[in-house]
C-alpha cells in the first residue's frame, strides 16, 4: 500500500471516530468535521488508486476494481 492510500484511510478512520464522538455528545461541529475527514480520506484514497492503475497501464484508469 503506497503513502497517499495510507493517508487517505487515516483521515477516514479520524473522521469515522469524531462523526462518531459528535453524534454521541450532540456535537455538531465535530459531527460536520468528522463527515468532511471521511470524505477527503475517502478522496485521498480513491486517488492514489487512479494513479496506480495508471501505472499500471490499465484500460480503465478510474475503475478501482483493475488488477
Amino acid at each position: 500500500m503506497d503513502k497517499d492510500k495510507v493517508e487517505g484511510v487515516k483521515e477516514q478512520l479520524k473522521g469515522i471516530a469524531d462523526f462518531t464522538i459528535g453524534k454521541f455528545t450532540g456535537n455538531k461541529d465535530l459531527e460536520l468535521k468528522g463527515q468532511v475527514e471521511i470524505t477527503n480520506g475517502s478522496n485521498k484514497k480513491d486517488l492514489a488508486d487512479f494513479k496506480d492503475n495508471v501505472k499500471k497501464g490499465v484500460d480503465d484508469p478510474d475503475n478501482p476494481s483493475n488488477e
